[in-house]
């Protein structure tokens, strides 16, 4: 019989082949098998994080399902879905600022504002990239370039400060979700491309069970 313990361990096995299986499919363009891995990659992590953390934190578990929500109508790809899956995406990440806010300090704000700053600048050239495609979508893209810039100016300083393991996760996925968001943005609206599309699939799953680690790593710290 599979011992409590050795659930997660399975789960984030199964995390990652699907996570290649959905890659490997994608690439052979093996659309109605890939719709499948595409589907399950987010109630995966739902669950292993579900399992593996005691306090199951219910703003990270909404944070998953507002994802879940902005990969659905993302694949709908309708001017009506693509900004409901905008707001669902906006939402997500003002979940995750929630959830590492006890990482800023008084000692620690000034450095995390300058920080900012180049994590701000790079999202802002990528938006003003594909500017004409975003519509009514414009703005809250922009409030999503905050809060994704806010994660990695509080990301980089906490690591500087304190290079300990989960300080590490967090800043690797700080700079996949920068990755991801650019290379969706320019297979969607610039230039269709398998190969950057695979970036957009390797960078969303990497950033999601980096960002997993650093919770499960920072409840384990306050036990």
């Amino acid at each position: 019989m599979m011992k409590h313990k050795d659930i997660p361990k399975l789960l984030i096995i199964l995390y990652f082949i699907n996570l290649f299986l959905y890659s490997f499919f994608s690439f052979i363009n093996k659309e109605e098998i890939t719709e499948i891995f595409w589907f399950v990659r987010i109630p995966i992590l739902f669950i292993l994080y579900f399992i593996s953390s005691k306090k199951r934190k219910i703003v990270y578990l909404s944070g998953l399902l507002l994802y879940q929500l902005a990969s659905v109508f993302y694949y709908v790809g309708t001017a009506d879905a693509f900004l409901y899956a905008t707001v669902s995406s906006m939402l997500f990440k003002f979940c995750l600022v929630l959830l590492i806010l006890d990482l800023v300090s008084k000692s620690n704000y000034k450095a995390i504002c300058v920080a900012f700053i180049p994590f701000f600048v790079i999202y802002l050239y990528i938006i003003e990239f594909v500017v004409n495609s975003l519509g009514d979508s414009y703005y809250i893209w922009i409030v999503n370039a905050l809060f994704t810039s806010f994660i990695g100016g509080v990301a980089i300083i906490n690591y500087v400060n304190d290079p300990k393991e989960r300080n590490y996760w967090l800043l690797i996925s700080s700079i996949l979700f920068i990755v991801q968001i650019g290379a969706f943005f320019i297979n969607k609206f610039y230039i269709k491309n398998e190969g950057i599309y695979q970036m957009v699939i390797l960078a969303y799953g990497i950033s999601h069970y980096t960002f997993y680690k650093f919770m499960i790593l920072k409840e384990q710290e306050k036990e």
